[in-house]
């Protein structure tokens, strides 16, 4: 997956989770009227069949909401349309246009129809978070003028470089989408600085995390985010995680090691897409043990020389399954209480 992708990745993986923070963060009047009682319901799938693969390719990171509006007598839904840009596209107002108008083409009912406890849509509303480091790039309008005939689409547009302007409150505002900006903004900053500048930056960042009171999950989830937008190179990587860990058992963290526990997931997650890949030119269960013993050479130095023959004798679904108990496994000793445990023996 290359950089932009898992970027990308990553704005929609923090939207699905945090969605409600985000409204409140970046369109705070929007999130009042909002009845948050009922779960926001995400469209995403319907979004995609609409446009064709050509019109998708070019996308970068869509979401499609359903909200109810607080305080109507009947429940009245909205879609919001929301698009995050991370680039200077000419063609991006005329193409929220034509993204808004598909979408209430394809779901609004006149206001007689009556829809019992699913209530009616009332509108399709589009908003942009723009988050290219082009200061002079922020659009806001779609506007047509021919004769007596003219169209004129506005739409809410946040521009993240904008936050600059006020860094001391993005650093004291406890909401998760304040740490996001500030991620996206040092990695414009810093992306033409050497390395150890953006490690500098990246550890800063980080350690914020547990300077507030975020709880361990919101912890790892935003330093997925902080971690796939700031990029370093391998070496200053692992000095990176060697630097959260001291920090997180020098400050006595509850969570301690969640980084390190998180790096070797990432970890394995690769390496298991890679061992399938492997698997389908070689067969699947031998890129699988391939892999196994890579995660074991890493994770504790040369294992026995019987091990690879043990491993022989499990089934794929058993490979995968050891894959990600090696994450708990403390020594070798835990390895051969695995394989006995599943009918294998290690002397």
């Amino acid at each position: 997956m290359s950089v932009a992708a898992e970027q990308d990745s990553s704005w929609k993986e923090i939207l699905d989770q945090y969605f409600p923070d985000f409204m409140a963060f970046f369109f705070p009047k929007i999130h009042r009227d909002i009845d948050w009682s009922r779960p926001p319901e995400f469209l995403d799938k319907e979004l995609e069949q609409l446009f064709n693969e050509g019109e998708a390719g070019r996308r970068l990171v869509d979401k499609l909401v359903k909200v109810y509006r607080r305080d109507t007598e009947a429940p009245i839904w909205l879609l919001i349309h929301l698009e995050i840009q991370g680039y200077a596209d000419p063609t991006f107002a005329q193409r929220m246009f034509i993204y808004n108008y598909r979408l209430f083409d394809r779901y609004f009912q006149p206001r007689g129809i009556d829809l019992g406890s699913a209530g009616r849509l009332d509108k399709v509303v589009s908003l942009a978070v723009l988050t290219d480091g082009n200061k002079g790039y922020h659009p806001k309008r779609f506007h047509i003028k021919e004769w007596d005939f003219e169209i004129l689409f506005k739409f809410p547009s946040v521009k993240l470089l904008k936050y600059n302007e006020n860094w001391a409150a993005l650093e004291a505002n406890p909401n998760p989408f304040a740490i996001v900006t500030m991620a996206v903004l040092r990695m414009h900053q810093n992306k033409r600085k050497p390395p150890e500048e953006r490690l500098n930056v990246k550890l800063g960042l980080t350690r914020r995390l547990y300077q507030r009171d975020y709880n361990r999950q919101e912890i790892i989830d935003l330093y997925r985010f902080i971690d796939n937008i700031i990029r370093l190179p391998e070496e200053l990587d692992q000095e990176f995680r060697r630097e959260v860990i001291r920090y997180e058992k020098e400050e006595r963290m509850p969570y301690v090691s969640s980084i390190e526990r998180l790096g070797r997931e990432d970890g394995l997650k690769e390496g298991l897409e890679k061992g399938r890949q492997e698997g389908r030119q070689e067969g699947r269960q031998e890129g699988t043990i391939v892999l196994i013993l890579r995660l074991l050479k890493r994770r504790f130095g040369e294992p026995l020389s019987e091990v690879e023959q043990e491993l022989s004798f499990l089934s794929l679904e058993q490979l995968e399954e050891l894959g990600e108990a090696i994450l708990d496994f403390s020594n070798l000793t835990d390895l051969a209480l695995w394989l006995q445990a599943h009918g294998q023996t290690h002397a």
